[in-house]
């Protein structure tokens, strides 16, 4: 493949990622409303806090649970027949899962709604495969830049999605309003990339190779990696740091909240703001620190970091100084994702890069479906208990690395 060619198949598989995310931040912040709402029928009146929030619950964690099931099957799936059937695949699939999600919403149906993200989890898969056509397309010295590319591709994304949504759910279009419109412009834009990758994306992956697959992949292919021992000890530790990420980013808003008393509209601004320092962060910030040391360097060192300065807000800094705070914690953040991707690409051979990133995108997938199911509780013991966990999680992530990688770490 020619390097034009390449280039326009690197741009789309960015564009899929950055209209997932967008479409993910068109809605999912919506959840809350949808189940709390006073207003909102999408469950009875009667309906306790308890219940309500049992649902909610299910609505967070049915699409990663469903990614995490349907990562390493597309992953794999990509290795056989290439990456563009599967990727227009999972977009079709996409495309359903939003046009019931916005279904559900105008005829207040609570099921058709939980079955829509169990579909658009299913799609969600395909950023495995996203990851291995970038690295079908990338050099040894150019794959921790566009993983870097890839991770400011999601974060834009974010940015641009819960503004886009804020503003649908108050307008009126086509006599249409309120929440129904960001679901309908999600399956649109939707709608549009597989459009584009049909007719434009460049076939990446050339040396197909015959696997079985079944539903089983995903822990088959979990326990497969963890007796893969370098492989095994990076994807340990991105669970581990991505479940702490998780926890932190979900329910840092409990803290603030409590703290500051922050409005809605200022989470939102906060929020946005923070995903665009990461997406300019992912994109160029960091070129200077992947380019001058070593990939396990820059995770070890960027989770030692993170983690000191999360737990750095357990002294509870002005709401002034949160706004100062957030552009460093998502620069060092940063360092994490795309740097973790690159190294499990290395290691996992030309011939089974679906299959390998598959289960990284799966272990990610249980972490931060494991979050929203477990994190009540822990809440619940004390409103610090994201920042706690979250810092936590980073120095244990780093010393799991330590562990399964301590030569590469302090040698290289």
């Amino acid at each position: 493949m020619n390097t034009s060619k390449k280039n326009i198949s690197l741009f789309l598989v960015l564009l899929v990622a950055f209209i997932d995310y967008m479409g993910i931040g068109l809605v999912y912040p919506m959840f809350s409303s949808l189940v709390f709402h006073a207003e909102f029928t999408l469950l009875p009146a009667g309906t306790s806090n308890s219940i309500r929030g049992f649902y909610l619950g299910i609505l967070l964690a049915a699409m990663p649970i469903l990614q995490f099931f349907s990562a390493p099957i597309l992953g794999a799936l990509s290795d056989q027949r290439g990456r563009k059937s599967v990727l227009t695949m999972s977009l079709l699939l996409g495309v359903l899962g939003y046009a019931l999600s916005f279904f559900s919403i105008i005829s207040q149906n609570i099921y058709f709604l939980i079955f829509s993200r169990v579909l658009v989890g299913v799609s969600a898969g395909s950023a495995a495969v996203v990851a291995a056509a970038i690295a079908d397309v990338s050099t040894s010295t150019t794959k921790a830049r566009n993983y870097g590319f890839y991770g400011m591709a999601c974060g834009v994304g974010f940015t641009v999605g819960p503004f886009l949504g804020g503003i649908l759910s108050e307008v009126s279009i086509l006599g249409l309003k309120g929440f129904s419109l960001p679901f309908l412009l999600s399956g649109i834009i939707t709608l549009m990339n597989l459009t584009l990758v049909f007719f434009l994306f460049y076939e990446t992956h050339f040396k197909w190779i015959k696997q079985k697959l079944n539903f089983n992949m995903a822990l088959t292919n979990v326990k497969k990696a963890f007796h893969m021992p370098e492989i095994r000890g990076l994807i340990l530790c991105v669970f581990v740091f991505s479940f702490g990420w998780s926890f932190f980013y979900e329910f840092a808003p409990v803290t603030w909240i409590a703290d500051y008393h922050i409005s809605a509209s200022t989470l939102g601004m906060l929020y946005a703001f923070a995903a665009f320092f990461y997406a300019i962060s992912s994109g160029f910030l960091i070129k200077p620190v992947v380019n001058r040391f070593s990939e396990y360097k820059v995770l070890f060192y960027g989770l030692l970091a993170t983690g000191a300065y999360i737990l750095i807000l357990l002294i509870k800094p002005s709401l002034f100084w949160l706004w100062i705070y957030l552009p460093l914690l998502n620069f060092l953040v940063s360092l994490l994702f795309p740097t973790s991707t690159a190294m499990v690409s290395n290691l996992a051979g030309e011939s089974r890069q679906g299959e390998i990133l598959g289960i990284l995108q799966s272990m990610q997938s249980a972490a931060f479906a494991l979050s929203p199911l477990t994190s009540g509780a822990l809440v619940g013991l004390s409103i610090n208990m994201p920042i706690i966990v979250g810092g936590l999680c980073m120095f244990i992530a780093a010393g799991v690395l330590v562990k399964f990688l301590k030569g590469k770490i302090f040698l290289n």
